[in-house]
């Protein structure tokens, strides 16, 4: 008789599913506030310093405290297997969400800093110019004929010159979980360039921001730092295979290698 008692006294699950889908919708509000107050606050700032040696460290400022307002722990492993600052390598890191850039960028060091190579693909990044181009942002042509070499070109390019970049190999991310099909271009800018490559896994983004979703959840977000690759001129194949093994470890996401490149 307790038991039926008790049971009978827990609130009613309509109730408490709407309770949570209001508190969902609550949260998410309130991201997206907090999301515009710090771009409005910390955007103009990095644009106007068009350097990124000085750019750089107030976008990681911003992000940082970005992910405090929400309540989003980040939490960082390896970051002593990077390169020392004087050897220009590539970081190589797993695309699930749109906040993954914005999670680099405050978990990594400002300096010397990294450039992403972003592929052109959403017209918010044409209004986003003045902070990408502050930010050494490279930007790729979208796939299609002939803009494999164009894009590996631009590559090789902002290797030689800009420093250390953050690559996406996968190129893009779709609402699936899983790590697709890695594109060829970093692993042969690296070769080329004799260049070392870093793999590294990023975990809690897709939860927290999932792909063709606008509802922000909070979640912890961890990046680990793996290992260092270096390709060979004569043959890729390897290179691509260890990191793909080492991304798999590193990201926690199901293999879907043979999945449609969008």
């Amino acid at each position: 008789m307790n038991t039926t008692a008790k049971q009978d006294r827990s609130p009613p699950l309509a109730p408490r599913r709407a309770a949570g889908r209001l508190g969902d919708w609550l949260y998410g509000a309130y991201a997206w506030t907090v999301f515009a107050l710090v771009l409005l606050s910390v955007g103009p700032a990095v644009a106007a310093l068009r350097r990124p040696a000085r750019a750089r460290p107030v976008a990681r400022a911003g992000c940082r405290l970005l992910f405090r307002l929400l309540g989003m722990p980040l939490s960082m492993r390896g970051l002593e297997r990077l390169p020392p600052a004087s050897q220009h390598h590539l970081l190589l890191v797993n695309h699930s969400s749109f906040l993954d850039g914005l999670a680099l960028m405050a978990m990594l060091p400002a300096e010397p800093g990294y450039a992403f190579v972003v592929r052109q693909q959403f017209r918010i990044q044409g209004l986003l110019c003045p902070l990408l181009r502050a930010l050494d942002t490279v930007v790729l042509a979208p796939a299609g004929a002939g803009s494999h070499a164009g894009n590996a070109a631009r590559i090789i390019h902002a290797l030689r010159r800009r420093g250390n970049l953050i690559v996406f190999p996968e190129a893009g991310f779709v609402p699936e979980p899983g790590l697709r099909r890695f594109h060829s271009g970093a692993f042969a800018a690296a070769a080329a360039t004799d260049r070392p490559l870093v793999v590294a896994g990023l975990r809690g983004a897709r939860e927290a921001l999932r792909p063709l979703g606008w509802l922000p959840r909070r979640m912890p977000l961890a990046l680990e730092i793996g290992p260092t690759l270096r390709p060979r001129n004569d043959d890729i194949g390897p290179a691509m295979r260890s990191a793909r093994q080492a991304m798999l470890a590193l990201a926690g996401e199901p293999d879907m290698a043979g999945m449609p490149q969008r």
